[in-house]
C-alpha cells in the first residue's frame, strides 16, 4: 500500500504550483480572507489574530457556501485530485500574508475531520509533511485539535 508520505516524496512538495489567490479587504484587518478557485470549486482561506496577542493568527481554510462565503460547505467531497496544488496555494498565501505582518511568530490551525473519517490524523498528517518543508526550523507542537507551529 502506497502512504502519502511516499506519493510526497515521489511528487516532491514543491512541485505543485499554487492556483492564483485574491486577497479581500485591508490587509490590517484583525480577519483577512483570501480566495482562490479550482477546476471544482473555490476556496476561502481565513487568518484570524488572536485577540489577546499580535503575534498569532488562526488559518482555516474551506469550501465557502453560496449564501454566505465565510461558512463552510462540510457536505461536499473536495481536493478531486487536486490535492497538492491547494496546499501549495495555502502555503503561498500564509506566507504572503506573513510579508505584511511580520509580528506573527506563531501559526495554529485545526485539520476537520474528513467527513466519514474516525479522526482527523490523515488531514493531520498531511498538514505537518507540508508544514515541516515549508517552515523547516519551525517548532511544532500538537495536540488532540490543534496544530501550532512557533516560526522565530
Amino acid at each position: 500500500m502506497i502512504k502519502l508520505i511516499d506519493i510526497l516524496k515521489e511528487i516532491g512538495d514543491s512541485s505543485s504550483q499554487p492556483f492564483s489567490f485574491e486577497f479581500y479587504g485591508s490587509p490590517y484587518d484583525t480577519s483577512r480572507y483570501y480566495g482562490f478557485e479550482t477546476e471544482h470549486y473555490p476556496y476561502s482561506v481565513h487568518i484570524s489574530h488572536d485577540e489577546d496577542t499580535n503575534n498569532e493568527i488562526g488559518i482555516s481554510f474551506f469550501v465557502p457556501d453560496e449564501e454566505d462565503p465565510e461558512i463552510d460547505r462540510y457536505n461536499i467531497e473536495t481536493n478531486k485530485g487536486d490535492l497538492f496544488r491547494i496546499m501549495a496555494t495555502i502555503v503561498a498565501i500564509v506566507k504572503q500574508d506573513l510579508k505584511t505582518h511580520p509580528e506573527v511568530d506563531t501559526l495554529v490551525f485545526e485539520p476537520v475531520k474528513k467527513q466519514g473519517a474516525a479522526d482527523n490524523s490523515s488531514r493531520a498528517n498531511l498538514y505537518l509533511r507540508y508544514i515541516k518543508y515549508s517552515y523547516p526550523n519551525a517548532k511544532i507542537e500538537t495536540n488532540k485539535d490543534e496544530i501550532i507551529v512557533k516560526l522565530k
